[in-house]
Protein backbone atom coordinates (compact mmCIF):
# COMPACT_ATOMS: atom_id res chain seq x y z
CA UNK A 1 0.00 0.00 0.00
CA UNK A 2 1.01 3.29 -1.00
CA UNK A 3 0.07 4.82 2.29
CA UNK A 4 1.00 2.12 4.30
CA UNK A 5 1.60 3.68 7.76
CA UNK A 6 4.98 3.17 10.04
CA UNK A 7 5.35 0.00 12.20
CA UNK A 8 3.94 1.05 15.87
CA UNK A 9 6.76 1.87 17.65
CA UNK A 10 7.44 -0.02 21.09
CA UNK A 11 11.21 1.09 22.29
CA UNK A 12 11.31 1.50 26.02
CA UNK A 13 12.12 5.00 27.60
CA UNK A 14 15.61 5.46 28.99
CA UNK A 15 13.80 7.16 32.16
CA UNK A 16 10.99 4.03 32.18
CA UNK A 17 13.44 1.56 31.51
CA UNK A 18 16.11 2.92 34.80
CA UNK A 19 13.01 3.39 36.84
CA UNK A 20 11.92 0.12 36.60
CA UNK A 21 15.82 -1.59 36.61
CA UNK A 22 15.89 0.30 40.09
CA UNK A 23 12.51 -0.33 41.52
CA UNK A 24 12.49 -3.92 42.82
CA UNK A 25 16.22 -4.01 44.66
CA UNK A 26 16.69 -3.02 48.52
CA UNK A 27 19.52 0.14 48.55
CA UNK A 28 21.41 -2.32 51.21
CA UNK A 29 21.37 -5.03 47.66
CA UNK A 30 22.58 -2.68 45.70
CA UNK A 31 25.56 -1.86 48.06
CA UNK A 32 26.62 -5.56 48.10
CA UNK A 33 26.48 -5.50 44.55
CA UNK A 34 29.17 -3.21 43.28
CA UNK A 35 30.97 -5.53 46.52
CA UNK A 36 30.44 -8.45 44.60
CA UNK A 37 31.80 -7.26 41.44
CA UNK A 38 35.31 -6.71 42.96
CA UNK A 39 35.55 -10.19 44.95
CA UNK A 40 34.93 -11.40 41.46
CA UNK A 41 37.99 -9.16 40.93
CA UNK A 42 40.00 -10.68 43.61
CA UNK A 43 39.11 -14.18 42.18
CA UNK A 44 40.10 -13.00 39.09
CA UNK A 45 43.24 -11.99 40.68
CA UNK A 46 44.12 -15.20 43.01
CA UNK A 47 43.61 -17.70 39.75
CA UNK A 48 41.90 -20.02 41.66
CA UNK A 49 43.49 -19.70 45.24
CA UNK A 50 41.67 -19.16 48.37
CA UNK A 51 44.27 -16.35 49.57
CA UNK A 52 42.89 -12.94 49.23
CA UNK A 53 45.83 -11.45 51.18
CA UNK A 54 46.61 -7.96 50.06
CA UNK A 55 43.62 -7.23 48.08
CA UNK A 56 41.46 -4.24 49.41
CA UNK A 57 37.82 -2.96 49.18
CA UNK A 58 37.35 0.51 50.18
CA UNK A 59 33.43 1.57 50.70
CA UNK A 60 32.71 5.26 51.98
CA UNK A 61 29.35 6.86 51.33
CA UNK A 62 27.52 10.02 52.62
CA UNK A 63 25.03 12.13 51.99
CA UNK A 64 26.77 13.67 49.59
CA UNK A 65 28.14 10.55 47.38
CA UNK A 66 28.81 6.90 47.16
CA UNK A 67 32.46 5.35 46.23
CA UNK A 68 34.21 2.13 46.05
CA UNK A 69 37.57 1.89 45.35
CA UNK A 70 39.17 -2.31 45.06
CA UNK A 71 43.21 -2.87 43.91
CA UNK A 72 41.65 -6.26 42.50
CA UNK A 73 43.17 -6.22 38.87
CA UNK A 74 40.36 -3.99 37.18
CA UNK A 75 38.88 -4.98 34.01
CA UNK A 76 39.82 -4.08 30.33
CA UNK A 77 38.29 -1.09 27.94
CA UNK A 78 37.53 -3.83 25.31
CA UNK A 79 35.07 -5.79 28.52
CA UNK A 80 33.66 -1.85 29.39
CA UNK A 81 33.01 -1.68 25.52
CA UNK A 82 31.10 -4.73 25.11
CA UNK A 83 29.88 -6.23 27.84
CA UNK A 84 30.28 -4.28 31.37
CA UNK A 85 28.04 -1.95 30.95
CA UNK A 86 25.23 -3.81 28.64
CA UNK A 87 21.84 -4.46 30.75
CA UNK A 88 21.90 -8.37 31.24
CA UNK A 89 24.67 -10.62 30.40
CA UNK A 90 25.72 -10.58 26.50
CA UNK A 91 26.71 -13.56 24.82
CA UNK A 92 30.38 -13.77 24.93
CA UNK A 93 30.95 -12.26 27.91
CA UNK A 94 33.97 -13.32 29.73
CA UNK A 95 32.89 -15.22 33.16
CA UNK A 96 34.64 -15.84 36.08
CA UNK A 97 35.09 -19.27 37.30
CA UNK A 98 33.32 -19.21 40.48
CA UNK A 99 31.51 -15.98 40.23
CA UNK A 100 28.78 -14.15 41.92
CA UNK A 101 28.22 -11.58 40.05
CA UNK A 102 26.56 -13.57 37.66
CA UNK A 103 23.54 -11.79 36.18
CA UNK A 104 25.22 -9.12 34.46
CA UNK A 105 22.61 -5.88 36.04
CA UNK A 106 24.11 -5.41 39.36
CA UNK A 107 26.16 -2.68 38.35
CA UNK A 108 24.02 -0.59 36.40
CA UNK A 109 21.49 -1.23 38.71
CA UNK A 110 23.12 0.20 41.66
CA UNK A 111 24.53 3.42 39.69
CA UNK A 112 21.35 4.36 38.36
CA UNK A 113 19.62 3.54 41.77
CA UNK A 114 22.53 5.82 43.56
CA UNK A 115 21.84 8.97 41.94
CA UNK A 116 22.43 11.05 38.78
CA UNK A 117 25.88 11.38 38.14
CA UNK A 118 28.63 8.71 37.84
CA UNK A 119 31.92 8.04 37.39
CA UNK A 120 33.68 4.54 36.77
CA UNK A 121 37.67 4.30 36.46
CA UNK A 122 39.29 0.92 35.92
CA UNK A 123 42.94 -0.22 35.20
CA UNK A 124 44.78 -3.54 34.58
CA UNK A 125 48.31 -3.55 34.00
CA UNK A 126 47.82 -3.10 30.34
CA UNK A 127 45.62 -0.39 29.83
CA UNK A 128 43.01 2.28 31.57
CA UNK A 129 39.96 4.06 30.46
CA UNK A 130 37.24 5.77 32.50
CA UNK A 131 33.27 6.67 31.79
CA UNK A 132 31.64 9.41 33.32
CA UNK A 133 27.58 10.02 32.50
CA UNK A 134 25.30 12.62 33.31
CA UNK A 135 21.95 10.37 33.79
CA UNK A 136 19.59 13.38 33.55
CA UNK A 137 21.69 14.20 29.70
CA UNK A 138 21.99 10.63 29.00
CA UNK A 139 17.84 9.91 29.21
CA UNK A 140 17.45 12.58 26.76
CA UNK A 141 19.63 11.37 23.97
CA UNK A 142 18.31 9.01 21.90
CA UNK A 143 21.61 6.22 21.63
CA UNK A 144 22.00 3.97 24.54
CA UNK A 145 26.11 4.24 24.41
CA UNK A 146 28.41 5.86 27.40
CA UNK A 147 30.54 8.37 26.93
CA UNK A 148 34.35 7.41 27.48
CA UNK A 149 36.02 9.73 29.53
CA UNK A 150 39.59 11.06 30.47
CA UNK A 151 40.97 8.34 33.10
CA UNK A 152 41.94 9.61 36.69
CA UNK A 153 45.41 8.08 37.85
CA UNK A 154 44.99 9.25 41.22
CA UNK A 155 42.58 6.57 41.78
CA UNK A 156 43.88 3.78 39.89
CA UNK A 157 46.46 3.07 37.66
CA UNK A 158 48.64 0.34 35.30
CA UNK A 159 50.93 -0.17 38.14
CA UNK A 160 48.37 -0.36 40.78
CA UNK A 161 45.17 -1.91 38.52
CA UNK A 162 41.57 -1.85 39.81
CA UNK A 163 38.31 -0.18 39.83
CA UNK A 164 37.37 2.97 41.56
CA UNK A 165 33.63 4.49 41.15
CA UNK A 166 31.93 7.69 41.90
CA UNK A 167 28.27 8.47 42.24
CA UNK A 168 27.51 11.41 42.97
CA UNK A 169 23.72 13.91 42.31
CA UNK A 170 22.06 11.00 44.91
CA UNK A 171 18.71 10.24 44.86
CA UNK A 172 17.13 12.15 47.72
CA UNK A 173 16.01 8.84 49.49
CA UNK A 174 19.18 7.52 48.79
CA UNK A 175 20.98 10.42 50.40
CA UNK A 176 18.96 10.44 53.66
CA UNK A 177 20.10 6.48 54.12
CA UNK A 178 23.49 6.77 53.27
CA UNK A 179 23.71 9.69 55.85
CA UNK A 180 22.51 7.61 58.66
CA UNK A 181 24.63 5.56 61.29
CA UNK A 182 22.03 2.96 61.45
CA UNK A 183 22.71 2.01 57.41
CA UNK A 184 26.08 2.42 58.31
CA UNK A 185 25.20 -0.38 60.80
CA UNK A 186 23.08 -2.46 58.77
CA UNK A 187 25.81 -2.52 55.46
CA UNK A 188 28.73 -3.89 57.95
CA UNK A 189 26.15 -6.30 59.59
CA UNK A 190 26.19 -7.44 56.08
CA UNK A 191 29.10 -7.37 54.51
CA UNK A 192 29.92 -9.57 57.60
CA UNK A 193 27.52 -12.19 57.36
CA UNK A 194 27.70 -12.09 53.49
CA UNK A 195 31.15 -12.36 52.33
CA UNK A 196 32.53 -14.45 56.06
CA UNK A 197 34.53 -17.10 53.18
CA UNK A 198 36.28 -14.45 52.01
CA UNK A 199 37.23 -11.78 54.82
CA UNK A 200 38.57 -15.05 56.38
CA UNK A 201 40.75 -15.89 53.63
CA UNK A 202 42.50 -12.47 53.72
CA UNK A 203 40.40 -9.87 52.20
CA UNK A 204 40.70 -6.77 53.19
CA UNK A 205 37.61 -5.29 53.82
CA UNK A 206 36.60 -1.31 54.89
CA UNK A 207 33.75 1.00 55.34
CA UNK A 208 34.25 4.61 55.53
CA UNK A 209 37.53 3.72 57.08
CA UNK A 210 36.62 1.03 59.59
CA UNK A 211 37.85 -2.60 58.51
CA UNK A 212 35.15 -5.19 59.12
CA UNK A 213 36.09 -8.54 60.79
CA UNK A 214 34.78 -12.07 59.30
CA UNK A 215 32.45 -14.12 62.07
CA UNK A 216 32.88 -17.20 61.94
CA UNK A 217 29.96 -20.37 62.05
CA UNK A 218 31.23 -23.00 64.06
CA UNK A 219 29.73 -26.36 65.00
CA UNK A 220 29.92 -28.56 68.03
CA UNK A 221 32.76 -30.98 67.59
CA UNK A 222 33.93 -34.07 69.52
CA UNK A 223 34.32 -37.63 69.14
CA UNK A 224 30.81 -37.89 71.52
CA UNK A 225 28.79 -34.90 69.57
CA UNK A 226 29.66 -34.19 65.90
CA UNK A 227 27.58 -32.75 62.99
CA UNK A 228 26.48 -35.06 60.03
CA UNK A 229 28.52 -33.87 56.71
CA UNK A 230 27.46 -34.86 53.33
CA UNK A 231 29.03 -34.11 49.83
CA UNK A 232 28.34 -35.06 46.54
CA UNK A 233 28.15 -33.56 43.17
CA UNK A 234 25.70 -32.79 40.34
CA UNK A 235 25.17 -32.23 36.43
CA UNK A 236 22.47 -31.16 34.56
CA UNK A 237 22.25 -31.18 30.65
CA UNK A 238 25.82 -31.18 30.31
CA UNK A 239 26.70 -27.92 32.28
CA UNK A 240 29.53 -27.23 34.85
CA UNK A 241 28.80 -29.76 38.14
CA UNK A 242 27.66 -28.37 41.43
CA UNK A 243 29.59 -29.54 44.14
CA UNK A 244 27.34 -29.90 47.32
CA UNK A 245 28.20 -29.85 51.11
CA UNK A 246 25.61 -30.30 53.41
CA UNK A 247 26.30 -30.10 57.20
CA UNK A 248 23.78 -30.18 60.12
CA UNK A 249 24.33 -30.07 63.83
CA UNK A 250 24.65 -28.24 66.76
CA UNK A 251 26.93 -25.07 67.87
CA UNK A 252 25.94 -22.32 70.67
CA UNK A 253 22.51 -21.71 71.66
CA UNK A 254 22.10 -18.10 70.21
CA UNK A 255 18.30 -17.75 68.92
CA UNK A 256 19.47 -15.28 65.70
CA UNK A 257 22.11 -17.39 64.77
CA UNK A 258 20.06 -20.58 64.36
CA UNK A 259 19.07 -21.90 61.29
CA UNK A 260 20.50 -22.92 57.60
CA UNK A 261 23.03 -21.11 56.18
CA UNK A 262 23.09 -20.75 52.24
CA UNK A 263 26.16 -20.07 50.29
CA UNK A 264 26.54 -19.83 46.86
CA UNK A 265 30.08 -19.34 45.42
CA UNK A 266 31.58 -18.83 48.32
CA UNK A 267 28.61 -15.81 48.84
CA UNK A 268 26.17 -16.28 51.86
CA UNK A 269 22.69 -16.31 50.67
CA UNK A 270 20.52 -17.20 53.36
CA UNK A 271 21.35 -16.74 56.85
CA UNK A 272 19.75 -18.37 60.21
CA UNK A 273 16.87 -19.41 57.77
CA UNK A 274 14.16 -20.55 59.41
CA UNK A 275 11.32 -20.60 56.98
CA UNK A 276 9.40 -23.49 55.48
CA UNK A 277 11.87 -23.02 52.20
CA UNK A 278 14.55 -24.27 54.20
CA UNK A 279 12.37 -26.98 56.00
CA UNK A 280 11.16 -25.76 58.93
CA UNK A 281 7.42 -26.75 59.42
CA UNK A 282 7.35 -29.10 56.48
CA UNK A 283 4.38 -31.60 56.24
CA UNK A 284 3.99 -34.79 54.49
CA UNK A 285 1.60 -34.03 52.19
CA UNK A 286 0.04 -37.87 51.84
CA UNK A 287 0.14 -38.67 55.10
CA UNK A 288 -0.47 -35.07 56.81
CA UNK A 289 2.08 -35.62 59.21
CA UNK A 290 4.94 -33.00 60.67
CA UNK A 291 8.52 -34.38 59.41
CA UNK A 292 10.25 -31.13 60.79
CA UNK A 293 8.58 -28.97 63.68
CA UNK A 294 8.41 -25.07 63.12
CA UNK A 295 11.40 -23.38 64.69
CA UNK A 296 11.11 -22.89 68.36
CA UNK A 297 14.06 -21.42 70.68
CA UNK A 298 14.53 -24.96 71.89
CA UNK A 299 16.31 -25.46 68.57
CA UNK A 300 18.64 -22.37 69.23
CA UNK A 301 21.43 -24.83 68.73
CA UNK A 302 20.40 -25.85 65.45
CA UNK A 303 22.87 -24.96 62.79
CA UNK A 304 22.69 -26.36 58.89
CA UNK A 305 24.79 -25.55 56.13
CA UNK A 306 24.19 -26.28 52.71
CA UNK A 307 27.34 -25.00 49.91
CA UNK A 308 26.87 -24.67 46.41
CA UNK A 309 29.61 -23.97 44.14
CA UNK A 310 29.99 -24.01 40.04
CA UNK A 311 32.27 -22.71 37.76
CA UNK A 312 29.45 -21.86 36.14
CA UNK A 313 27.48 -19.44 38.46
CA UNK A 314 23.90 -19.83 36.58
CA UNK A 315 23.62 -23.38 38.02
CA UNK A 316 24.18 -22.48 41.64
CA UNK A 317 20.68 -21.58 43.40
CA UNK A 318 20.35 -18.13 43.82
CA UNK A 319 17.99 -15.31 42.80
CA UNK A 320 19.04 -12.19 40.41
CA UNK A 321 19.21 -10.34 43.89
CA UNK A 322 21.09 -13.23 45.79
CA UNK A 323 19.21 -12.75 48.56
CA UNK A 324 17.44 -15.98 48.22
CA UNK A 325 17.09 -19.21 46.50
CA UNK A 326 15.75 -20.23 43.47
CA UNK A 327 13.43 -23.05 44.60
CA UNK A 328 13.35 -24.71 41.39
CA UNK A 329 16.39 -25.36 40.39
CA UNK A 330 17.38 -28.76 40.37
CA UNK A 331 20.63 -28.60 42.29
CA UNK A 332 18.58 -26.71 45.33
CA UNK A 333 15.97 -29.84 44.71
CA UNK A 334 18.30 -32.15 45.30
CA UNK A 335 20.31 -30.88 48.62
CA UNK A 336 16.83 -29.93 49.81
CA UNK A 337 16.09 -33.52 50.36
CA UNK A 338 19.30 -33.79 51.50
CA UNK A 339 19.25 -31.24 54.28
CA UNK A 340 15.52 -32.51 55.53
CA UNK A 341 17.29 -36.09 56.34
CA UNK A 342 20.12 -34.76 57.78
CA UNK A 343 18.24 -32.04 60.17
CA UNK A 344 16.15 -34.48 61.61
CA UNK A 345 18.83 -36.34 63.50
CA UNK A 346 19.87 -33.31 64.73
CA UNK A 347 16.20 -32.00 65.68
CA UNK A 348 15.29 -35.34 67.84
CA UNK A 349 18.58 -34.73 69.58
CA UNK A 350 17.63 -31.32 70.93
CA UNK A 351 14.45 -32.66 72.32
CA UNK A 352 16.73 -34.93 74.18
CA UNK A 353 18.53 -32.16 75.52
CA UNK A 354 14.86 -29.87 76.02
CA UNK A 355 14.15 -32.56 78.41
CA UNK A 356 16.98 -33.21 80.31
CA UNK A 357 16.81 -29.85 81.04
CA UNK A 358 13.04 -29.90 82.07
CA UNK A 359 14.09 -33.00 84.30
CA UNK A 360 17.15 -31.68 85.74
CA UNK A 361 17.03 -28.02 85.62
CA UNK A 362 19.08 -25.63 83.10
CA UNK A 363 21.59 -25.41 86.15
CA UNK A 364 21.87 -29.07 86.62
CA UNK A 365 21.48 -30.96 83.22
CA UNK A 366 24.03 -33.36 82.57
CA UNK A 367 23.17 -33.17 78.88
CA UNK A 368 23.50 -29.48 78.73
CA UNK A 369 26.88 -29.49 80.23
CA UNK A 370 28.12 -32.15 78.18
CA UNK A 371 27.27 -30.50 75.21
CA UNK A 372 28.01 -26.54 76.81
CA UNK A 373 31.75 -28.33 77.23
CA UNK A 374 32.30 -29.14 74.00
CA UNK A 375 34.72 -27.57 71.44
CA UNK A 376 33.86 -25.92 68.79
CA UNK A 377 35.08 -26.26 65.07
CA UNK A 378 34.58 -23.97 62.03
CA UNK A 379 31.88 -25.44 59.49
CA UNK A 380 34.42 -24.89 56.96
CA UNK A 381 36.89 -27.01 57.70
CA UNK A 382 34.44 -29.53 57.85
CA UNK A 383 34.67 -32.05 54.26
CA UNK A 384 34.60 -35.34 55.36
CA UNK A 385 31.40 -37.17 55.20
CA UNK A 386 30.18 -38.32 58.84
CA UNK A 387 26.86 -39.17 60.22
CA UNK A 388 25.27 -36.91 63.12
CA UNK A 389 27.04 -38.10 66.47
CA UNK A 390 25.14 -37.63 69.93
CA UNK A 391 25.01 -38.74 72.86
CA UNK A 392 22.45 -40.60 74.66
CA UNK A 393 20.94 -39.47 77.60
CA UNK A 394 21.44 -41.95 79.62
CA UNK A 395 24.98 -42.44 78.37
CA UNK A 396 26.06 -38.98 80.15
CA UNK A 397 27.06 -39.30 84.28
CA UNK A 398 23.98 -38.18 85.78
CA UNK A 399 23.50 -36.81 89.74
CA UNK A 400 19.99 -36.38 91.92
CA UNK A 401 17.31 -34.86 90.17
CA UNK A 402 16.42 -31.55 90.53
CA UNK A 403 13.25 -29.53 90.41
CA UNK A 404 12.57 -26.06 90.61
CA UNK A 405 10.43 -24.68 93.74
CA UNK A 406 8.75 -21.54 93.05
CA UNK A 407 6.71 -19.16 95.63
CA UNK A 408 5.59 -15.57 96.09
CA UNK A 409 5.75 -13.96 99.92
CA UNK A 410 5.76 -9.87 101.24
CA UNK A 411 8.85 -8.19 100.14
CA UNK A 412 9.11 -6.66 103.44
CA UNK A 413 9.24 -10.42 105.25
CA UNK A 414 11.92 -11.29 102.43
CA UNK A 415 13.73 -8.32 103.20
CA UNK A 416 14.13 -9.24 106.71
CA UNK A 417 15.15 -12.74 105.95
CA UNK A 418 17.40 -11.41 103.53
CA UNK A 419 19.32 -9.74 106.75
CA UNK A 420 19.08 -12.23 108.78
CA UNK A 421 20.24 -15.10 106.48
CA UNK A 422 23.24 -12.71 105.13
CA UNK A 423 22.25 -13.07 101.72
CA UNK A 424 21.63 -10.51 98.89
CA UNK A 425 18.59 -11.68 96.66
CA UNK A 426 15.24 -13.09 97.02
CA UNK A 427 16.66 -16.87 95.25
CA UNK A 428 19.07 -16.53 97.76
CA UNK A 429 17.18 -16.37 100.73
CA UNK A 430 14.70 -19.60 99.02
CA UNK A 431 17.59 -21.93 98.91
CA UNK A 432 19.19 -21.08 102.64
CA UNK A 433 15.78 -21.31 103.88
CA UNK A 434 15.14 -24.05 101.97
CA UNK A 435 18.39 -25.92 102.93
CA UNK A 436 18.39 -24.53 106.51
CA UNK A 437 15.15 -26.95 107.01
CA UNK A 438 16.00 -29.45 105.39
CA UNK A 439 18.92 -29.72 107.84
CA UNK A 440 16.41 -29.53 110.56
CA UNK A 441 14.69 -32.43 109.76
CA UNK A 442 17.26 -34.89 108.56
CA UNK A 443 19.53 -34.04 111.38
CA UNK A 444 16.86 -35.32 113.95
Amino acid sequence: MANEEQEINAEPTKTFFVDMLVRDIALEQAVLDLLDNSVDGAKRESEGSDDFTNKRIEIAFSSDQFVIWDNCGGFSRAVARDYAFRFGRAAGARSTPHSIGQFGVGMKRALFKFGKHFRVDSATTDEQWAVEVDVAAWEAEPGWTFPWAEPDTAKVATNKPGTNIIVGQLRPEVASRFGSQNFENTIVGLIKSKHRQFISAGLDVRVNGNRIDATDLSLSFSDQLKPGVDVFELTYNGAAPVKVKVIAGVGPSIPREAGWYVICNGRVVLEADRRNVTGWGLMEEQQNRLLIPAYHNQFARFRGVAWFDSDDSSQVPWNTTKDDIDQDSPAWQAAFEKMQQMMRPVIDFLNELDRDIDEYTREKSPLLDFVAKTPLRKSDTLSEKTVFAAPARDSVQKGPKYVKIQYSRPVDDVEVLQEELGVRSAKAVGEKSFDLTLSRFTDE
